[in-house]
């Protein structure tokens, strides 16, 4: 099991991992929501503003009322991005679309303004200047997508100007260093956002991941079960009709091994055997609970219940075959006892409680039958534990 701090990808200021990307991004998605439709607002209302240089540089006249329209046309597409956001509000995808769709098609409606007005390129650019400040900064994006967004803006207007010749040579001089200001400053700060965000998140991981896990073991702790992680894998269960199992391991003796071995050789046989199951199991969907003892919990989505039995076999099988070798060369032989209960994909029922205590009387079902076996059960209905 990887428990090393997930890395950043520093060029990109965003996970290397695209798992550990996607949770950071659904766990501010409320939050960048918010900055979003502020931002999408504020957009909307300074698009509309500013139609009053339209009217004091063009007069009353047909293409000062065509701008007036693209500036329209901009503020509905806020109010839109605004309505999308809030109907879908649980989609990172459609947050990170709004936004770039907000902001392309502003700058491309602030180039034809631009185009209308060649006399006002000096305050066009700081104007410029200042949007992609904001591109960068004000409104949730990509890093990737805003700096894509923000350098092609700057090209074209410098583009736009020159073809123009608005500005003479000293003022084009001047435009083009405040371009590169604006860019360099604006990409530097979110970078820095970006990265602080995600370090924050790291460290907050690192904090759940000590209070979730055993350390003894390496392994999930009870809390980790407390907070609801059998019921949330239930309800996925239900939700996608998969099946679910679950395996209660027990070191067989394990008080008897302590009185025998000492307490230090049975936190090295219980290590040893977490180690295995950690190891024995897939990473990253199932969970290897640290129970209580020398019992551990395995919780396997997608597994029936003769995958489950199968699982705990090939662990009891090289629990038995390795043991544990202590610090001075002594081994010590080791056996397990399993219980296993699934719930299946065509008949998803049960809650956490009631696999647990099946499981449980599984694994009491093995060790009445000589220990260092596997009993198993699909978990029975609601109707027929009713009859029963």
């Amino acid at each position: 099991m990887n428990t090393s701090p997930p890395l950043i990808d520093r060029r990109r200021a965003e996970f290397a991992d695209d798992a550990i990307e996607g949770r950071f991004n659904r766990h501010h998605l409320p939050a960048r929501i918010r900055q979003l439709t502020i931002s999408l607002l504020f957009c909307a209302a300074f698009y509309l503003a500013f139609a009053a240089t339209d009217l004091t540089t063009l007069g009353m006249t047909t293409t000062a009322f065509l701008l007036l329209s693209a500036r329209v046309l901009v503020a509905l597409l806020g109010v839109a991005g605004c309505i999308l956001l809030r109907r879908d509000d649980a989609s990172v995808t459609m947050a990170v679309a709004v936004a770039c769709a907000v902001e392309t098609v502003g700058m491309a409606v602030f180039m034809v303004l631009c185009w209308y007005q060649p006399e006002a390129a000096a305050w066009n650019a700081l104007s410029l200047g200042l949007m992609v400040m904001a591109i960068y900064v004000n409104v949730p994006n990509r890093l990737i997508y805003a700096t894509s967004i923000a350098l092609a803006s700057s090209i074209a207007f410098t583009v736009m100007v020159l073809i123009q010749q608005a500005l003479g040579t000293d003022d084009l001089v001047a435009m083009a260093l405040l371009m590169l200001l604006a860019n360099a400053l604006g990409y530097t700060g979110a970078r820095r956002y970006h990265l602080a965000q995600r370090d924050a998140f790291r460290s907050a991981l690192a904090l759940q991941q000590l209070a979730d896990r055993d350390p003894l073991t390496g392994c999930l702790n009870r809390r980790f079960l407390q907070k609801g992680a059998l019921d949330a894998e239930i309800l996925r269960a239900r939700r996608y009709g998969t099946p679910l199992a679950v395996v209660l391991c027990d070191v067989d003796g394990f008080r008897r091994l302590n009185d025998t071995w000492g307490d230090a050789a049975g936190d090295q046989v219980l290590a040893d055997f977490a180690t295995l199951l950690q190891a024995m199991t897939r990473d990253a969907i199932d969970s290897v609970i640290r129970y209580g003892g020398g019992a551990f919990l395995l919780i396997l989505p997608e597994t029936e219940l003769d995958g489950a039995m199968r699982l705990a076999e090939r662990i009891r099988t090289a629990a038995a075959a390795t043991g544990t070798i202590l610090a001075d060369g002594r081994r010590i032989q080791v056996s397990a006892s399993f219980g296993a209960t699934a719930i299946g994909a065509a008949h998803v029922h049960g809650s956490a409680a009631d696999m647990l205590a099946v499981a449980d009387a599984q694994l009491y079902a093995a060790k009445d039958a000589g220990r260092n076996c596997v009993r198993g059960v699909v978990l029975p209905a609601v109707a027929d534990r009713v009859r029963a």
